[in-house]
């Protein structure tokens, strides 16, 4: 019997520590990423193309198909290729959907996420990522010149942002009944109001507080570019109205813009009959969105039955990246402009955070518990009276708290190569159709001569303060 329980134990310890090795080896999503990212904060975009193109493909049909999707169809889009950066959106649009049509969290899916860690759960999608992927394909369309298709993502980009507040309220809500139904016995508010726990936890996400948040999971650069397509493009009346109503909603969401209330002034003579002047603007993406970190918070040990030797949860939390250009600089007949701030996705990106903390924090907790609980049954079941069996108890904690620091893993995943912010400057349209761009304080300036057209757009993205200018062009109405 005593060498039947320690085959026993041996196996268990060897199993234990084989599985954390395997999982010790599952790379983050940050170190995924860095072969990409390092190509795109250098600004050779044709490089992190061919990456994110391998990585996606190879992840197609997993758990994260969608955020490499994301990468993937930004990095096309950085990169000029309009329609491939279109199908790597429609892909991650089609798995999108599918989740949202089941508006509903698999138990299955959560069984291995507690017995594991949080990465086990497919990636869904923030209903940040949903409207910045239809508003990356309807600027897409509008370059290519396909109208009609940039009408129609605009419109998806306008219902995602009507539904996102029902879609994530259900989600919520299922993922709360689904941890109701396991019947964990572990007292959440209690882990909550343990002040250790609450001064860890409060110190961590203390970030998130820094931002003025928009109205919830609202972007103000897709209702923005919906008020000019609808200005620019109107087949009616009723188009635009729906501008002026976008255009008076980002005025709302940013306060006073100069730029907002031109274009508030020009619709307004377009209303009376009067045509639009010859436009230029300029749409500067600056800077990366806040990418994701671990943390270890450690938990009161009444989470679970005395005995455990460790008892930690790792958690996410924002780590936003300072090494961006404040603003760009217009210079045109003589008079320079500078842009003026549309949208911070530093904002968008911590409130929903925020609003989807306290579902990640009951989640980790409960994985960890139950994790801990585990070790401290088998340890207990493989101790006993005699020497052996308090030895093999002993060995039982030992690999179980192995366990414990591998599996318990933060969720990275998040769409990296999205910028920090959106800038807007419009200028009436030079006759000699020729201006400069330039980084404030002395830095890189590049001329640029606007394309023939009536309103034009100068799509302006620098990734860091040391990374080259991409500029693009478009048009929104010819002559």
């Amino acid at each position: 019997m005593v060498h039947v329980l320690k085959r026993n134990v041996f196996l268990l310890i060897f199993a234990v520590f084989a599985m954390s090795w395997f999982c010790a080896g599952c790379a983050s999503y940050n170190k995924q990423t860095s072969k990409i990212s390092q190509s795109w904060a250098s600004g050779n975009f044709q490089t992190a193309a061919t990456h994110v193109n391998n990585a996606a493909e190879k992840r197609g049909n997993t758990k994260d198909a969608i955020v490499w999707r994301l990468e993937q169809g930004a990095i096309l889009r950085a990169a000029g290729q309009l329609e491939e950066s279109n199908k790597a959106f429609d892909l991650a649009e089609e798995k999108i959907n599918r989740y949202e049509e089941k508006a509903k969290v698999k138990l299955s899916h959560e069984t291995l996420a507690t017995i594991t860690n949080l990465t086990a759960l497919p990636y869904e999608g923030f209903a940040y990522d949903k409207i910045m992927m239809n508003t990356y394909k309807a600027l897409n369309y509008m370059e290519l010149g396909d109208y009609e298709k940039a009408r129609v993502e605009l419109n998806r980009a306008y219902k995602r942002q009507e539904d996102a507040v029902y879609i994530n309220s259900v989600r919520i809500e299922k993922a709360q009944e689904e941890g109701k139904k396991q019947n964990l016995n572990i007292d959440l508010d209690r882990v909550n109001d343990d002040p250790r726990f609450r001064g860890q936890f409060d110190s961590v996400y203390a970030n998130l507080e820094q931002y003025k948040p928009y109205a919830d999971y609202v972007n103000p650069l897709a209702v923005y570019m919906d008020g000019l397509f609808f200005m620019t493009q109107s087949t009616g009346g009723s188009d635009l109205e729906r501008s002026r109503k976008s255009f008076e909603r980002v005025r709302g969401m940013i306060g006073e813009n100069k730029f907002i209330l031109q274009d508030i002034e020009t619709l307004q003579q377009v209303f009376s009959g009067q045509p639009i002047p010859p436009t230029t603007y300029i749409i500067f993406e600056t800077g990366m969105a806040p990418e994701r970190e671990e943390v270890r918070i450690d938990l009161p040990l009444f989470i679970v039955t005395p005995g455990v030797p460790y008892v930690g949860a790792a958690f996410p939390r924002l780590k936003y990246r300072g090494n961006y250009l404040s603003s760009l600089n217009v210079s045109y007949n003589g008079t320079t402009e500078s842009t003026l701030l549309l949208t911070s996705m530093d904002a968008i990106v911590a409130h929903e955070f925020k609003n989807v903390l306290p579902l990640i924090t009951t989640k980790t907790l409960v994985a960890s518990a139950i994790k801990a609980g585990a070790v401290y049954g088998a340890s207990f079941a493989a101790s006993g009276r005699r020497r052996d069996d308090a030895i093999a108890g002993l060995a039982v904690l030992i690999a179980g708290a192995v366990y414990e620091v591998a599996m318990n893993q933060a969720d990275l995943r998040t769409w990296t190569t999205l910028p920090k912010e959106f800038q807007l400057c419009r200028f009436p349209t030079p006759a000699d159709r020729k201006i400069e761009v330039s980084a404030p304080y002395g830095g890189q300036k590049v001329p640029v001569t606007i394309n023939e057209g009536l309103i034009n757009v100068v799509w302006v993205k620098s990734v860091n303060q040391h990374s080259p200018f991409l500029i693009k062009q478009f048009k929104l109405k010819d002559k």
